[in-house]
């Protein structure tokens, strides 16, 4: 049976948006607030989770060869990858998040709201748009390196005599690619060069794989052009994978901590706190008062909320498939949230590790030749809640 605490958290009608009000309420019971809300925490089950991260120094001294004359064309073609590549990693909001995973709802439940990285908000942190088809499944089994060469204006002979094994996969290693690139910019060849940098964002900040090491999942997902798909999937697949278990989560931790510091409080005593309280005790503190529902997400029209004969999203990632409850997020997006949704639209449709199960496999991908898309008339007037 699925379970919703008082009223479904997340419903807008449940409380009516105090504003400034709000903050300086809360200001004054600060104190008691955060040490009622610090008294679930002791009961509650904690894992320790490990985020780690190659060393990018060399990636880094190489992205600041893009000019700024350059950049909007870079980021115009690539989307803002830069910034994931330079961002700091806190494993501190990281670490808090990932303990109020909601392994059945596919979602992070808090005292009295609900959160959950959707397509949309990805696709906007990232400055890349969603194409409406077949993401990426799988790498193919046979290496066309025609396409690749030509994709990193290099030549065939370059990329075949380096496409090499490490760690049961293939692909090119990063040392191979640092040193073409650097040749490229030195001849002012910037088209080379942009190509080859965001190739190697792709694989070693966007899908981690093995070190030091740009493998073939990819290169095929940098070729496609369409990446949001496959990042949300890894996102969601390594946090449920690991979820009980603590351990190593491997995804593109920058996306997903700039998602979630994308939804929390700029001022008032949320930041205040911030010397003198940990970030359990912080986020604890929050109710849906305090939330940035909407921030950055005012452009939202067009929704994806199922494909094909699945009345969520399945999802495909480098290592696995599952499925995410894209109603749970209408606030998030903007939308106003009324009533509990169906058990169809938040059930477990898809969990899977990809090899296992190559036929269910082949159904995603049928399921999203066709994709339930939404507009506002449908899902209602946009939420006030700002």
């Amino acid at each position: 049976m699925l379970r919703f605490s008082r009223p479904y958290p997340g419903l807008d009608d449940t409380r009516e948006w105090g504003g400034i009000d709000h903050y300086y309420r809360f200001i004054q019971e600060f104190d008691s607030l955060i040490e009622m809300a610090t008294v679930p925490e002791l009961k509650r089950k904690t894992c320790s989770y490990s985020f780690h991260r190659e060393p990018l120094t060399s990636l880094i001294e190489l992205s600041s060869l893009v000019t700024s004359g350059n950049q909007k064309g870079f980021v115009d073609q690539y989307g803002d990858i830069l910034t994931l590549l330079k961002m700091v990693v806190d494993p501190g909001p990281l670490q808090t998040l990932l303990q109020f995973y909601d392994l059945e709802l596919r979602c992070f439940t808090f005292q009295d709201y609900q959160l959950a990285p959707t397509l949309e908000e990805y696709s906007i942190l990232l400055k890349v748009p969603i194409r409406h088809q077949v993401p990426f499944l799988d790498v193919p089994k046979e290496v066309d390196f025609r396409v690749v060469a030509r994709a990193l204006h290099l030549s065939i002979k370059k990329v075949c005599d380096n496409w090499k094994p490490s760690g049961g996969v293939k692909g090119l290693p990063l040392r191979f690619l640092l040193r073409v690139a650097r040749e490229e910019a030195e001849k002012g060849n910037w088209e080379a060069f942009h190509a080859q940098l965001a190739i190697m964002i792709y694989g070693i900040v966007l899908f981690p794989s093995m070190p030091n090491f740009v493998d073939y999942a990819a290169v095929i997902i940098f070729l496609g052009g369409n990446p949001v798909p496959t990042l949300l999937a890894d996102t969601y697949y390594a946090i449920h994978s690991r979820h009980g278990k603590g351990g190593a989560i491997r995804c593109c931790l920058p996306l997903l901590l700039r998602w979630f510091t994308s939804l929390l409080p700029v001022s008032g005593p949320f930041v205040d706190a911030q010397s003198t309280h940990k970030w359990t005790q912080r986020v604890m503190s929050l109710t849906s008062y305090d939330i940035r529902w909407q921030s950055y997400r005012m452009d939202v029209r067009n929704i994806s909320m199922s494909c094909g004969e699945f009345r969520n999203v399945p999802l495909v990632g480098t290592k696995g498939c599952i499925n995410y409850n894209l109603v749970l997020s209408l606030r998030q997006l903007g939308f106003v949230m009324k009533g509990r949704p169906l058990d169809a639209e938040i059930a477990e449709s898809v969990y899977f590790e990809k090899q296992s199960d190559p036929t269910r496999l082949e159904q995603i991908g049928r399921a999203w030749k066709t994709i339930g898309v939404k507009d506002g008339s449908v899902l209602g007037k946009k939420s006030n809640h700002l």
